[in-house]
């Protein structure tokens, strides 16, 4: 959709792969070389000429104007690194970590398989369940306050707990059942008001499609006991699973 060509895609992967353990400063140090790598590949190809398909979204960009204004380059590389990241990896972790989920729950995953009209309110229960990310960005109280009967200073940090937001008893009867038939679900994956996601279409969209092209072709695919526990990345504000073992067929 961006408009990269298909033989760079793995290279992306390969740049950005060492922002996997966020929680950990010196694996974010090693990747700093990765990520200026992905910088100077997006100034390039962002330019006229540059290696941009002409018909993908990052030469669309390029060329939208308003009232006679564009895009500075900054501005630019900026719009695609977000559109990259939050386009690919948070609807990677959505599709594998609900696939782990009916993995573990047979019978919602046999439920699935037999009444497919059923994909829409699952995704969004992978959406709910999973929680791919954890949390908001950071918020600072801007004066001296009282929230939640707890003192707070000017400069004191916050950060809303979305996953915690999505177990929310007043708002999900059982909140720690999985039920792909759950309606009403009000979960707050996307956010909410001005910060809901711009991408959130396209993230339903790419769920649904690859749950159910994995379960077709897959019908009997079942977890792989036999590798022990499930790993999850040690990443901060995203759930993400390291690795998902499966045995393909009974």
């Amino acid at each position: 959709m961006l408009g990269l060509p298909e033989e760079d895609h793995d290279r992306f992967k390969n740049w950005l792969g060492g922002l996997k353990d966020t929680a950990n400063i010196g694996a974010v140090i090693r990747a700093v070389p990765g990520v200026i790598s992905v910088v100077r590949y997006l100034r390039r190809v962002s330019r006229p000429g540059g290696g941009a398909l002409p018909d993908g979204l990052i030469a669309a960009l390029r060329d939208a104007e308003t009232d006679g204004q564009k895009l500075s380059e900054d501005e630019l590389v900026s719009m695609i690194f977000l559109l990259f990241g939050a386009g690919q990896e948070t609807t990677t972790h959505l599709i594998s970590g609900g696939l782990f989920a009916l993995l573990s729950h047979e019978d919602q995953r046999r439920r699935l398989q037999s009444e497919l009209s059923l994909m829409p309110t699952c995704v969004e229960e992978c959406l709910r369940y999973v929680s791919p990310v954890q949390m908001t960005k950071p918020r600072f109280a801007t004066r001296d306050m009282v929230w939640q009967e707890r003192q707070f200073r000017r400069g004191d940090m916050f950060a809303g707990f979305l996953a915690a937001a999505n177990c929310d008893p007043a708002k999900f009867e059982d909140p720690h059942r999985f039920d792909i038939t759950r309606h009403p679900n009000p979960h707050l994956s996307f956010g909410t008001g001005a910060h809901f996601c711009l991408g959130f279409q396209l993230a339903r969209a790419e769920a649904a499609i690859a749950l159910e092209r994995i379960i077709a072709r897959f019908p009997d695919m079942r977890l792989d006991n036999r590798t022990g526990n499930i790993e999850w990345r040690k990443r901060l504000g995203i759930r993400a699973l390291a690795q998902l073992p499966v045995r393909l067929v009974a």
